[in-house]
């Protein structure tokens, strides 16, 4: 199937805003939005890949993963944020855990060494929330925004301490939602 841009945008905006007449145009909806999200798991995978290869060469300890956001999570960032479906940059995400700040400064540096070194990965951007954090849950990481194979992946690079309140947010948000 090929997605479109416009195509894609419009599938998130209606199942975010529950926008359709038919169950038909629903189910193709959908099919749309799957399809897109499921878009990321190669990008992601291979990315994944390449820096589980290239940390066979780090010194320090790390735990490494990777995940699709999942669609509900999508469909309430949707909302929240107002933003376009092939606007968000994190529906494949990585993250590396390492022991504390100071390691996820040396690992930054690190990727971004193997990252000017190779070709199919790209670094777009980079978002540090380790000094203020973010919004008011006082959210803490690095975040590495990076462009494979035409999609959006964010690397995040976080210390034990901030991964454990990342997560304590995450548990008590989901909590509320309930």
């Amino acid at each position: 199937m090929q997605l479109s841009k416009s195509k894609v945008d419009r599938a998130g905006l209606a199942l975010a805003k529950h926008q359709y007449r038919t169950d038909d145009e629903y189910f193709e909806l959908e099919n749309i939005f799957d399809e897109y999200r499921k878009s990321h798991l190669q990008p992601l995978t291979e990315t994944t890949l390449e820096l589980q290869k290239w940390l066979a060469g780090y010194s320090e300890s790390y735990y490494i993963a990777q995940r699709l956001k999942r669609k509900p999570q999508i469909i309430r960032k949707l909302n929240r944020f107002s933003v376009r479906l092939t606007q968000l940059q994190d529906i494949g995400g990585c993250r590396i855990i390492v022991e504390n700040d100071d390691e996820v400064e040396k690992l930054r540096a690190f990727v971004v060494e193997h990252i000017n070194r190779q070709g199919f990965i790209s670094l777009n951007r980079e978002t540090d929330y380790r000094e203020k954090g973010r919004d008011d849950s006082g959210y803490r990481a690095l975040h590495l925004l990076l462009d494979v194979f035409g999609k959006k992946i964010e690397l995040q690079i976080r210390s034990r301490v901030q991964h454990y309140w990342a997560e304590s947010i995450r548990v008590v948000s989901d909590a509320k939602r309930l």
